[in-house]
């Protein structure tokens, strides 16, 4: 089970549930120039930039497996001999209300080529200065983006499609919203958790992906480059082009080659987040979790690996799990006051009453039970689960090793995604 940077094993009797096997692309390379020059609804990103012209590419942050420093060569590539040199061109890390990153993260996202060549910068949602507003969205939601990015000659949106809780996928729209986007912008968009149509694999009707939608119109980004990778990192797919048009290609790619058939439900699941980054704190590895729950019978019982090395990764989450008692307690909470982190306590709250749920994790052990889990010590993990499989006596038992990549089936899921 990938667990951080490493893996921990262990022996057990449990139906896998993974992805389906889907090629890898034999030529990384070969396959991100074929997008490049043949885009989907709009022109060659070679016939969009114009010499004098700056450019800004948008970039994911350390929490994802992006493989940017694949990319970003090829990118930069097209710029150059399009008239455009490195002096005109930045990156800006799509942070939304993450930490900041150091030098070193930095430098590891793009690769050490790029990074002496192009100027890279952290986006700051709540430094009202760099700020932007552009607009306001139908759901009422002002938009507010990144300075350096708005006054841009050109912008390109990079990144991985990946399920997401709440935006249905990632990807696309998400760069600039909440990727770029004011903190308040963020916070706007994100209350809609608590309306039931925001949910991982669904587009169509998820008023978080709507207003996402809306704001990246309002600031218009020139270019797309998005892709999927299989859990290993691996490329499977790529899409570029129209910010819309090629995001919902991809889009349907991810759902084709991550959504995993099963015949639900399971008595006990175990399963990892996927190891790092998806399991570099608790905000990223409860997505992973939520998959694994949609494959289990209600009161059915989680055995979840997730290190955690950088903690919760949200100091409201924090303080969320130490102020409230309970779900309840905490969803009304955010209907008076929403606080972006406080939702994720409200989730982990939520699976916590639903389900059995037994963390293997670095985490303070008072911090997990009052997710409403059972912590787990690395070291104890194979004595642990051995126990539980004599307690519960389970019938029927999966194994996720990447969780974070593999969303059960549901019925009726590919149809949402228009």
């Amino acid at each position: 089970m990938p667990f951080g940077g490493s893996l921990l094993r262990l022996a057990v009797a449990a139906e896998p549930v993974t992805p389906p096997e889907s090629a890898e692309v034999a030529d990384e390379a070969a396959a991100i120039q074929a997008a490049l020059d043949q885009p989907i609804g709009c022109a060659p990103l070679a016939g969009i930039v114009k010499p004098g012209e700056s450019v800004v590419i948008v970039v994911n942050d350390i929490t994802r497996l992006a493989r940017s420093e694949l990319f970003l060569p090829l990118l930069a590539h097209t710029l150059n001999a399009a008239g455009v040199p490195d002096s005109d061109i930045a990156i800006v890390f799509a942070l939304g209300t993450h930490r900041a990153q150091s030098e070193a993260e930095r430098r590891a996202i793009v690769g050490e080529a790029i990074y002496r060549r192009i100027r890279t910068y952290d986006h700051d949602g709540g430094d009202d200065a760099n700020l932007v507003e552009v607009g306001t969205t139908s759901f009422g939601n002002r938009v507010e983006i990144n300075r350096r990015v708005w006054e841009a000659d050109r912008i390109v949106l990079t990144g991985e499609i990946i399920f997401h809780q709440i935006a249905g996928y990632s990807g696309g729209r998400k760069s600039l919203v909440p990727g770029v986007a004011g903190n308040r912008t963020t916070t706007y968009n994100h209350r809609m958790v608590l309306d039931s149509r925001c949910r991982a694999g669904v587009l169509a009707g998820n008023p978080a992906h709507e207003d996402m939608l809306e704001g990246c119109r309002m600031v218009g980004p020139d270019f797309l480059l998005n892709w999927v990778l299989s859990p290993t990192g691996r490329l499977l797919h790529v899409t570029a082009g129209h910010f819309e048009q090629a995001h919902l290609e991809g889009c349907r790619a991810a759902a084709h080659m991550l959504r995993t058939p099963v015949q639900c439900p399971y008595d006990l699941v175990i399963a990892s987040a996927g190891g790092a980054p998806l399991d570099i704190d608790l905000r990223q590895a409860h997505k992973g979790m939520e998959h694994a729950c949609a494959a289990l019978r209600p009161g059915g019982s989680l055995y979840y690996y997730a290190e955690c090395a950088d903690g919760l990764g949200s100091a409201i989450l924090e303080d969320y799990l130490k102020t409230y008692g309970s779900e309840d307690e905490m969803e009304r909470a955010l209907r008076r006051n929403f606080v972006v982190g406080g939702h994720k306590a409200l989730w982990l709250a939520r699976l916590g009453r639903r389900y059995d749920i037994h963390l293997v994790t670095n985490l303070d052990p008072g911090l997990v039970e009052r997710c409403g889990f059972q912590a787990v010590r690395p070291a104890a993990h194979e004595k642990r689960l051995r126990e539980l499989l004599r307690e519960k006596s389970p019938g029927r038992v999966a194994v996720m090793p990447h969780a974070g990549f593999t969303l059960p089936a549901v019925a009726g899921f590919g149809e949402e995604i228009q």
